[in-house]
């Protein structure tokens, strides 16, 4: 984690301090687990039904964005409110919380995701193909077993005070 770049990030407003415990840590991360696992069960079987595709393209964009909450809470912050891009804060972190340069092409591509996102909600066109939502699955799974990964890390009833 990349502490010193998070405490820069601060410095925009756009996140801030907060004390998380590991259980709500823990919870949140149940939920983007959750989504996750959801989205693979509409995909399962689709012949290529665009609302199957919207519904789960929706679940793996908001699985990652919990997951890169869950990652800001385990360093100690949270997005600022729920003020305009407060999304778009919390999945632009993910390279300072999941240091890890081996992740920078599923970051960059999982990033995409909210601009398309925020076309689909909005009324713009929506096209995804079948390549696309496949490596969105994988990309999303990569992240979600990293944060997993660091959760596990502490232990239950601690406060995650980083």
């Amino acid at each position: 984690m990349n502490l010193e770049n998070l405490t820069q990030f601060e410095k925009t407003g756009k996140i801030e301090k907060i004390k998380f415990t590991f259980d709500g840590i823990a919870k949140r991360y149940n939920i983007a687990s959750a989504r996750f696992k959801n989205a693979k069960k509409l995909l399962m079987g689709n012949d290529g039904d665009e609302s199957v595709y919207i519904s789960a393209y929706s679940e793996l964009y908001n699985s990652f964005r919990i997951l890169c909450e869950v990652m800001l809470a385990v360093g100690g912050y949270r997005t600022s409110g729920n003020t305009k891009g407060h999304h778009e804060a919390a999945i632009n972190t993910i390279w300072l919380t999941l240091d890890d340069e081996s992740m920078n092409n599923t970051y960059s591509r999982l990033k995409k995701i909210g601009k398309k996102r925020t076309g689909m909600e909005y009324g713009g066109t929506f096209e995804i193909s079948s390549p696309e939502i496949e490596t969105m699955v994988d990309d999303v799974e990569s992240v979600l077993k990293r944060v997993g990964k660091e959760v596990e890390k502490a232990k239950p009833g601690q406060k995650l005070n980083l």
